[in-house]
């Protein structure tokens, strides 16, 4: 008899089961046609069940991500049974099967790549010069040990060659300038590396890396970020211009418009005050999530390996990093506060605080005392990361209390 491929057991005396399928959007809407007397009880079955399915959801990805992370090569049918394990005791809607199976093909797709990257190129100098487009010589070989990882090719190095790497990569991911950071090759299809700095590296770094690295694969699956909220989506759809571009881009064509820069030049052409204050911080909160998504990556790479630091260390990362107006690596506001067109502009400076200094610091600071509170519950850091990622940062604090309360 095949043995199963996950050990159910533990996880259905962690969560409880779900009886039938259940659709959180489905079940929503069926909550208003339950008579009023019904309600209360309704709900609260709604709750639970959605805080079940939540927690469910998060072990399913940590039980396919440490399967890949110990076999790479694991075959899509076994994570797919994973999948449909899950789905069956916790009643995944075939939407949530689908997000999953998706992930699951860009996991496979990625390490699919590193094995050709690694069997074309045998040969560590000429792989590395194609990942990263540079020209080391085999005299450099000695500095280099490449690996094949889960989902990208694993570089060790010093860190003049660290840098010197970092200052040519596309697009890459910063994880504390020159102690690693993450980076794909210039093809259309990228191959994803990550580099390690030797000279600095402490516990903890590859993983930290590698967390960046599945951010990178898991963001365009499970990030919904709307561009602009209501409000302002009307404000905009006023006058006969607005009016048609939202018919015939929105509603014919299907796709949003760029909300960002038509905000940005009503806000430069407004004349009445209040509106154009209301534009401007708009405009702002809408740069500004840039920004929480780049800080959201980094707090979980982060918290991923704290645990680790405070164990040797006695003490995890410094996340105040994200509240210093110095410029630096992780000050991912400064150009937008510091425009110098702008410094003479007394709304722009008073919005500026507002929104990128006060309500970015508050934004940061719940999330990641939402994030502490699941922690301490009894969840592992897996977990609470599992259960956080797909969410925005300013959601994560009533994601944590919805659970909290249903636990």
């Amino acid at each position: 008899m095949r043995k199963p491929v996950i050990d159910m057991a533990p996880i259905l005396e962690k969560v409880l089961p779900i009886e039938g399928v259940f659709s959180p959007d489905e079940e929503v809407q069926k909550l208003w046609s339950v008579p009023r007397e019904e309600r209360r009880n309704a709900m609260a079955s709604f709750k639970d069940k959605l805080a079940r399915q939540k927690e469910a959801w998060a072990l399913c990805r940590i039980s396919i991500e440490k399967r890949i992370e110990t076999n790479p090569n694991l075959p899509r049918d076994d994570m797919i049974e994973i999948i449909g394990t899950f789905a069956s005791s916790y009643g995944f809607a075939e939407s949530h099967k689908k997000v999953a199976e998706l992930l699951v093909d860009d996991y496979i797709e990625m390490h699919k790549r590193v094995k050709e990257a690694r069997e074309e190129f045998p040969d560590d100098i000429d792989l590395l010069n194609r990942l990263t487009g540079m020209k080391f010589s085999k005299s450099d070989a000695d500095d280099f040990e490449i690996a094949v990882g889960p989902l990208s090719i694993e570089i060790s190095c010093s860190g003049f060659n660290a840098g010197r790497i970092f200052e040519r990569s596309e697009d890459p991911v910063v994880g504390f300038r020159y102690w690693g950071f993450v980076s794909q090759s210039r093809d259309k299809e990228h191959v994803y590396f990550l580099v390690v700095n030797r000279d600095k590296a402490g516990i903890g770094t590859l993983l930290h890396e590698r967390e960046h690295q599945k951010n990178r694969i898991l963001n365009p699956r499970l990030y919904d970020v709307r561009e602009v909220r209501d409000g302002v989506r009307e404000q905009l759809n006023k006058g006969v211009r607005g009016f048609l571009r939202h018919q015939i881009s929105e509603k014919l064509l299907g796709f949003e418009r760029k909300f960002r820069r038509e905000i940005f030049q009503k806000y430069e052409s407004a004349k009445d005050p209040e509106e154009k204050a209301f534009l401007l911080a708009e405009y702002m909160r809408l740069k500004r999530e840039t920004a929480l998504n780049r800080a959201k990556d980094e707090i979980i790479a982060q918290k991923i390996v704290d645990p680790l630091y405070i164990e040797t260390l006695g003490y995890g990362y410094n996340y105040d990093i994200y509240f210093r107006q110095d410029g630096g690596a992780y000050d991912y506001l400064s150009k937008l506060r510091n425009r110098k067109d702008k410094k003479e502009d007394q709304l722009w400076q008073k919005t500026a605080q507002k929104v990128l200094v006060d309500e970015y610091r508050q934004i940061i600071g719940n999330a990641i005392s939402a994030f502490d509170r699941l922690k301490d519950s009894g969840n592992s850091q897996e977990e609470v990361i599992a259960m956080l990622s797909d969410k925005r940062l300013a959601e994560w604090p009533k994601t944590a209390r919805r659970l909290l309360e249903e636990k």
